[in-house]
């Protein structure tokens, strides 16, 4: 799915470079490949699958970052680092649907949109 979204982001952008739209980071968050835990738990995977063994547990609105993805077992999933919580400084995968990322964060602006140009 992450990489679906990846993909599918930078499709737009390419398709949107000579129309006069542009895209942009919707956060200072995007540019900097941060993400966040959205569900209430999730287990940090030594493996980019169910089976594999947890490393730890980030909640909630514990921040990561970014460092690579995985499509296994039916999943996506984004391997992170934690930087805040009861898991920080743990490295792990966490299924994308349980973690927010940049990718997700990119957004399409219009020119008649001045909301969103800076």
């Amino acid at each position: 799915m992450q990489i679906r979204r990846a993909i599918t982001a930078l499709s737009l952008t390419a398709a949107l470079a000579g129309s006069g739209l542009v895209a942009v980071a919707g956060t200072a968050q995007a540019a900097a490949k941060g993400c966040y835990i959205t569900a209430s738990s999730a287990n940090l995977r030594s493996k980019a699958s169910t089976s594999s063994t947890a490393v730890g547990v980030a909640y909630k609105g514990n921040k990561c970052s970014e460092k690579d993805y995985a499509y296994s077992g039916g999943y996506g999933w984004t391997k992170v680092k934690m930087t805040t919580g009861n898991a920080k400084g743990k490295t792990g995968w966490v299924r994308d649907d349980l973690v927010h990322t940049a990718a997700e964060d990119i957004r399409t602006c219009i020119p008649e949109d001045t909301s969103c140009h800076s």
